[in-house]
């Protein structure tokens, strides 16, 4: 096995399922975005629709994958 690949457990399927309920409402923001980027135009849009957006896609992928996105970190040898 490579130095790089990693065995973490998964996220529990309980845990999974409480994130997706708590991330259920980021879904409606999703979407307002959507829509007001194409009804009112990309002025319309406010950086608390994309950070609230960008959290929701976060949830979802863990929910998803049941795993937390690899992260890098420094080997020291």
């Amino acid at each position: 096995m490579n130095s790089t690949q990693t065995n973490k457990a998964p996220i529990p399927a309980n845990v999974r399922v409480m994130i997706a309920l708590v991330a259920t409402p980021t879904l409606l923001v999703i979407g307002m975005l959507f829509y007001t980027l194409f009804v009112s135009g990309w002025q319309a849009i406010t950086i608390s629709m994309i950070i609230f957006s960008l959290l929701g896609l976060f949830a979802y992928y863990v929910v998803i994958t049941g795993r937390l996105p690899a992260t890098r970190s420094k080997q020291t040898d």
